[in-house]
């Protein structure tokens, strides 16, 4: 694979000596052939996914084998401030740890809030502490959180935030925090930048959540029907593999959607899936 380039927001820069750049400049980054190896085996895992609920989960696997990001936090809301208020959060690794004090003294406070990193989160997708410093300093509430919270309580002097767009138009917003202050550079930023579109692609169009019903309830003709369902196939290719009338099919897949509680053949699928008829 050839080496190609992205165009990203600033680079990471740790020193005071570093010029400040007002939102919205770029830089650009050389991706490398591993960079792309890694965002594709992201896309690749989780795009496998059977709902938003398996998904959040995927995510934050993926980050942890792909980037070795071991504390993930995935958070979702209506809009782009409710995901820092959502009850239930999936965590990984010392986020679990962190939660409660988060949620009792600093979601409100939190560095990702603030408004240059909200309008880096939209642009582009990701935004990093580093990147925040580089703009210039923070707000002071904000900064007291970095101070304080992560690096003066958990040691996380890397945070990194990966914006998503989940289905009815909710947004989703994914923590990645570790104690190297030099985790996620130019190139990494540019990587998470090229998964964080793909994966939101990816998630529009899954359901919220599977239905609870079984597919081993029904009938051995049944399930036949919904594997071959699964498998893509149209009424009239299921009558012919089959040796049924299509009008036969039809009453099938009407009886086993109102039976499992599906909405359209896509739901069915995923059921078949999630459940590995």
């Amino acid at each position: 694979m050839t080496q190609s380039t992205l165009v990203d927001s600033p680079a990471s820069t740790k020193t005071s000596k570093s010029p400040q750049r007002p939102a919205g400049s770029t830089l650009r980054a050389t991706l490398q052939k591993a960079d792309y190896e890694r965002a594709f085996g992201i896309l690749e895992y989780c795009d496998t996914s059977v709902s938003v609920v398996d998904f959040k989960q995927r995510a934050v696997e993926a980050l942890n084998s792909y980037f070795g990001f071991e504390h993930v936090s995935f958070f979702a809301g209506a809009t782009f401030h409710n995901t820092f208020e959502d009850l239930t959060p999936l965590t990984e690794g010392n986020t679990a740890k962190m939660l409660p004090e988060y949620q009792g003294r600093w979601a409100r406070h939190d560095v990702f809030g603030a408004p240059t990193a909200m309008r880096q989160l939209v642009s582009s997708g990701v935004c990093s502490l580093s990147e925040l410093s580089a703009f210039g300093p923070l707000p002071a509430a904000a900064s007291a959180y970095v101070r304080h919270f992560l690096i003066g309580t958990w040691r996380m002097e890397s945070a990194t935030a990966m914006r998503l767009e989940l289905p009815g138009g909710h947004t989703a917003l994914l923590g990645m925090f570790d104690p190297d202050p030099d985790k996620v550079g130019r190139c990494e930023a540019a990587t998470l930048r090229l998964v964080s579109r793909q994966l939101s692609a990816i998630c529009r169009g899954l359901p919220v959540s599977l239905p609870t019903a079984s597919l081993n309830r029904l009938s051995a003709r049944q399930r036949q029907v919904v594997q071959l369902v699964a498998d893509g196939l149209s009424n009239a290719q299921i009558a012919e593999t089959l040796t049924l009338a299509e009008d036969s099919v039809k009453k099938y897949v009407s009886r086993i959607l109102g039976s499992t509680g599906c909405r359209s053949r896509m739901e069915l699928a995923l059921l078949a899936r999630s459940q590995r008829l």
